[in-house]
């Protein structure tokens, strides 16, 4: 699944390719541990491209929480701001640039965050962050880790998971 893989000459990650059928895109794997972490991203690769329906409805409630937040912020007369985004076409506004990869404490647990183009942000984009079938993080990229303390994600890292999470102006 995952072709094309080579350290980049400018860090010391490894990037590989990926088409992803969910949402007819090509989009990079970035390998936070180098290529002998290829076998563990394959499998978050697999999972991403299968997700569970709980986990893609979850992870469509978190997104569209945070659009809600970014329009109340827009003029109506604003044209490059959608605002018509809804659960029926979300994914014609959001587009998976990169699957991220982190060397996990255990490799039995899959665990990844995606790196999204999205039509309401497109300064900040969105990020997802899954581990073990959970969604840890929806909200705009910061380079969020599966891997941290399940307390971050609550204090640090705060995000519209929290139905009440909103970003003060």
């Amino acid at each position: 699944m995952i072709h094309d893989v080579k350290q980049d000459s400018f860090s010391s990650l490894v990037v590989g390719k990926m088409h992803s059928g969910r949402f007819d895109c090509d989009m990079d794997v970035i390998l936070r541990g180098g290529e002998a972490l290829l076998p563990y991203a394959e499998r978050c690769a697999v999972y991403f491209e299968e997700m569970p329906q709980d986990v893609t409805e979850r992870l469509m409630t978190c997104s569209l929480r945070y659009y809600e937040d970014m329009k109340q912020f827009r003029d109506r007369d604003d044209a490059d701001f959608p605002f018509d985004v809804t659960r029926e076409n979300l994914r014609g506004y959001v587009t998976p640039r990169c699957l991220i990869v982190k060397r996990p404490p255990d490799e039995a647990i899959v665990g990844f965050s995606v790196e999204l183009d999205c039509a309401w942000e497109k300064s900040h984009g969105l990020e997802w962050v899954l581990r073990d079938g959970e969604v840890l993080y929806v909200g705009d990229f910061m380079g969020v880790s599966p891997w941290y303390d399940r307390r971050v994600y609550e204090t640090e890292c705060k995000s519209y998971i929290d139905e009440n999470f909103t970003i003060d102006w």
